[in-house]
């Protein structure tokens, strides 16, 4: 039984490699000034590019497996809001805030309404609530992103309650839903940071937007890929 896990772990260590490498190669580049600004792009994407080969590495029928199906769709769009983001912050940034809303449509019907949860419901909604009191202040004068970062906060915290509705104030958890609550949650940390050094002042470690994005992302995938499909 130990040895079988011990291969078990190996081999999903190895199919996490080009993951974690071109995380690495990412932080060491996006510094760089001197790097031109397709090439952070390629970079950016490429960890979310190696998640979608992970889920397909896995013996899982694609045609059946309607959660996986969506989570590749929501990895794909993710990608393409990165691409957007990095290429020119200023000129496409609505159209990369929107390539994250349809990822975070996907996510949303990909964990579905059960279980309900709505004392996890309501507790994000107070969470997204100060999430939006906050971003006001900073965007008071910018009325197109305003409504914009709006309807944004409330896409990704409807995928945070969904995401995190089978362990959120819930008896009935386990690892794999575990995996999907941190995703969620980390995503909101994310886009906060990233929001805050977008529209009001710059963090003093940006690094905690892109840290904590990559590890949102592969906890999700994790818990989809993990799950049988109902």
């Amino acid at each position: 039984m130990t040895l079988k896990w011990n291969t078990v772990a190996f081999q999903e260590l190895c199919r996490f490699v080009p993951f974690l490498l071109s995380v690495c190669i990412y932080f060491v580049l996006a510094p760089q000034s001197s790097c031109p600004l397709w090439v952070k792009a390629f970079f950016k994407c490429l960890p979310i590019l190696f998640l979608c080969t992970y889920i397909l590495t896995h013996e899982i029928n694609m045609y059946t497996h309607s959660k996986a199906q969506k989570l590749l769709a929501g990895l794909l769009f993710s990608a393409a809001g990165d691409i957007f983001r990095t290429t020119s912050p200023q000129l496409y940034h609505c159209y990369g805030e929107s390539m994250f809303g349809l990822a975070h449509i996907f996510y949303i019907w990909m964990f579905g309404i059960k279980p309900l949860n709505l004392l996890a419901g309501v507790f994000l909604v107070a969470v997204g609530t100060i999430y939006m009191l906050f971003l006001k202040r900073c965007i008071w004068d910018q009325k197109p992103f305003q409504w914009a970062a709006y309807i944004y906060i409330l896409l990704i915290g409807t995928m945070a309650w969904r995401a995190s509705a089978g362990t959120l104030f819930s008896q009935n958890w386990s690892w794999i839903k575990l995996f999907a609550t941190i995703g969620g949650i980390l995503f909101i940390v994310s886009d906060f940071t990233y929001a805050v050094s977008m529209y009001c002042f710059p963090m003093y470690n940006a690094g905690i937007n892109t840290a904590t994005y990559y590890t949102a992302q592969m906890f999700i995938t994790l818990s989809i890929v993990k799950t049988k499909n109902e």
